[in-house]
């Protein structure tokens, strides 16, 4: 980026500045010039500040309310001792898109693959507000007589964002779960081959790939076990990960998958008394299974979610009005107040912020809002 002769300020040091700022504050920086928006815009500066950010900072919840629009939520913390004190929520309006959503399907690096009422996905972020419709694959299997789990991750190989879909029939005598990938990069759905293994819906419909260590991971059944089966995103492979071995094989179905701290967990889905974790510390390593437990509080009996928004906090319960938040540090939980919260799982997901386009640049369909 070019400077002028008033400018005192070495490039490397305004650029080392800026990339240590939130990045809704970039967008507004974009609208100073033409010459700003498009370094700010530029794919080495959104990757140098997805780095400096990813790790840091605490994740903000989106969810469909009940009037079908598309809401965040970001937390306000005690500055004495850091816990959570209250939230506020905005809604997201994407020009030409109506308030017809019905899924949030998953998120990667600020980007979050949501659904609508008419089964059209798309690729949303949420701060930049840049929206990209994903094309409507032929081989897909027809809604209402088919079930399918989604998953989307980063490829560091290809340097690409994917999109993987599990689905299989739900009538019929066709066993097979198919597996489509499309590429944010090359705007195209791939069929690769079926897999062995069963989905797992019984819970809440299906629920999305985890990402840990380059892979989606996915409760799913063979033959008469449950296993988790891990996606890799760079050699496109299926691979099974090791459930903790005092785990009664005939109860894996009742556990959910999370990530936290960067490591591969199980959570007790449904639990009378209290919620069971096991984080696998080291990954593919059955004997790293390390197990703690949440007392459940006087949450309903049923199914639970586990959201991580950070190292320390987790979003236990989702009520028509409330959260509630539970940080494992301090052994403390409280109820943090929402309008328009929705307890429909799959409504609801966690994203961080930003500058990570889900075009790669290219105006698609008339939704780049930025």
């Amino acid at each position: 980026m070019a400077m002028s002769k008033s400018e005192t300020l070495p490039e490397e040091t305004i650029v080392d500045i800026l990339s240590r700022l939130p990045a809704k504050f970039i967008g507004q920086y974009r609208c100073l010039s033409k010459q700003w928006c498009n370094f700010l815009s530029d794919p080495q500066f959104i990757k140098a500040h997805l780095t400096l950010h990813a790790h840091k900072q605490e994740k903000k919840l989106i969810f469909i309310s009940a009037s079908q629009a598309l809401k965040t939520i970001a937390f306000n913390h005690n500055p004495q001792n850091g816990l959570i004190i209250d939230a506020i929520s905005r809604n997201i309006n994407f020009p030409k898109l109506e308030d017809n959503w019905s899924n949030v399907a998953c998120s990667c690096n600020g980007l979050v693959l949501v659904r609508n009422q008419e089964h059209i996905m798309f690729l949303i972020n949420p701060t930049t507000l840049e929206c990209h419709r994903i094309p409507t694959f032929h081989l897909a299997l027809p809604h209402g007589n088919s079930c399918s789990v989604y998953g989307l991750g980063y490829d560091f190989a290809t340097d690409d964002y994917k999109t993987v879909t599990l689905s299989q029939h739900l009538r019929g005598h066709i066993d097979s779960t198919f597996l489509d990938v499309y590429s944010m990069k090359m705007d195209l759905w791939r069929r690769l081959e079926s897999i062995p293994y069963n989905l797992l819906t019984n819970l809440s419909g299906g629920t999305p790939g985890v990402l840990v260590n380059g892979a989606l991971h996915w409760m799913a059944s063979k033959t008469s076990s449950v296993v988790i089966i891990a996606f890799d995103l760079s050699d496109e492979k299926f691979l099974e990960v090791p459930a903790p071995s005092t785990l009664d094989k005939n109860d894996l179905d009742l556990y959910g998958l999370t990530a936290l701290r960067g490591c591969l967990c199980m959570f007790s889905a449904i639990l009378e008394d209290e919620i069971d974790v096991w984080m696998m510390r080291e990954y593919r390593v059955e004997e790293s299974w390390t197990r703690f437990s949440i007392a459940r509080m006087d949450l309903e009996y049923g199914f639970v979610p586990f959201n991580p928004i950070s190292d320390d906090d987790v979003i236990l319960s989702v009520d028509r009005d409330k959260l509630t938040v539970y940080n494992m540090k301090e052994d403390h939980w409280r109820y943090v107040e929402v309008d328009g919260l929705t307890s429909e799982y799959g409504r609801i997901g966690t994203f961080i912020e930003s500058l990570v386009s889900p075009m790669f640049g290219k105006r698609a369909e008339g939704y780049h809002i930025a």
